[in-house]
């Protein structure tokens, strides 16, 4: 009898309007990124040396992205939610001129073109909401979101060195770290929403020699990401 009785009062906590179990999702996104791009020259032939220049830019992607969760209430009308997201970007990204530096020497941090963009992601998020009663209609909720994902991008690279010029182009992966909040509208099973994030990622590898000879240089590269996302977005649950 106690425990039909703890049952009955957990049971009358939930609210009872909760569409609980699987959505999917569509949505459409514009990220605006802020970048920028350090360059590390190195050499450890006397008199040892280490010089590094930087260059900032900012450029903007298209996304279109799915999202596949599942939602259950713990507390009245509080629910929590996990999903997976995938997303595919467009847009040609930040780009920037490394300006710093003559071209002349191993020791220089030689000037060229750089940029960073994005190609597909995947990442997990978890939710954390509020269904009120209220003007967003009976499946309408606000949340926060917080997750981690993994980012496909090509990233270019370029030296201008004693009149020559060398261009790198390859395939590199970011993992940004995502926080941000929304809400949606509708009903139980049909919503359409509104979501604002931030995200942040940072790349950081070697090329070059080890430093220890002329023409040997050690050359290290770092690119950090950050992006204020806007996205509009259609949920079905089942």
């Amino acid at each position: 009898m106690l425990f039909a009785a703890c049952v009955l009062v957990l049971a009358a906590t939930r609210y009872a309007g909760a569409q609980e179990g699987l959505y999917a999702g569509v949505a459409a996104r514009w990220d605006r990124a802020s970048a920028d791009y350090t360059k590390g020259i190195g050499l450890d032939v006397p008199p040892a040396s280490y010089e590094t220049a930087t260059n900032e830019a900012q450029g903007g992607f298209g996304t279109v992205g799915a999202t596949l969760g599942y939602r259950t209430f713990v507390a009245g009308r509080v629910y929590v939610s996990a999903e997976f997201e995938a997303a595919f970007h467009g847009g040609a990204g930040p780009a920037g001129y490394l300006r710093e530096g003559t071209g002349v020497g191993d020791r220089d941090v030689w000037p060229g073109p750089w940029s960073v963009e994005k190609n597909r992601g995947f990442g997990a998020n978890a939710r954390l909401g509020y269904a009120p009663d209220g003007p967003l209609g009976e499946g309408g909720s606000v949340y926060f979101v917080t997750g981690m994902h993994r980012v496909e991008a090509a990233v270019r690279r370029g030296s201008d060195v004693g009149g020559e010029s060398t261009r790198v182009e390859a395939d590199h992966t970011f993992r940004p770290w995502v926080a941000g909040a929304g809400l949606e509208w509708g009903s139980l099973a049909n919503r359409v929403g509104l979501e604002v994030r931030y995200s942040a990622a940072e790349l950081e590898f070697l090329t070059g020699g080890d430093g220890s000879a002329l023409g040997m240089p050690r050359i290290d590269h770092t690119f950090r990401v950050g992006e204020v996302t806007v996205q509009v977005g259609y949920t079905r649950s089942f």
